[in-house]
């Protein structure tokens, strides 16, 4: 008498197949952690940009209204700070990291008096 394994090769698949999907969508909500810093460092420069141009923070924020920019002046420098948050998809990493997570990139630029 022989013996069918397909069922056993079934239950086998089934219990590793919410690991690997778990595993998965881990790996998808990193790279787009990844992504919206790589554009949120873009996005940095671009203000820093306008900043220096002399465009005003109000203007900023109605250009980028999902970012949240604050601009902090001392004698010889300026900090530009950007926050934003990046919503993530797997279940069960809000215990691990917070949901919505959150983006900062801080910039220090030298002040005109300060160059000259």
């Amino acid at each position: 008498m022989q013996l069918n394994n397909r069922g056993q090769a079934l239950i086998e698949f089934v219990l590793i197949l919410p690991i690997f999907l778990m595993i998965l969508f881990i790996i998808v909500d990193f790279g787009v952690i990844f992504n919206a810093k790589s554009s949120l460092e873009n996005q940095s420069s671009d203000i820093i940009s306008l900043i220096q141009n002399g465009t005003d923070l109000n203007t900023i924020k109605t250009t980028y209204p999902d970012l949240e920019v604050t601009i902090k002046e001392d004698n010889t420098y300026t900090t530009i700070t950007i926050k934003s948050n990046v919503d993530l998809i797997t279940p069960g990493l809000n215990y691990i990291l917070e949901d919505p997570y959150p983006l900062t990139v801080e910039r220090i630029i030298p002040n005109d008096e300060a160059e000259q």
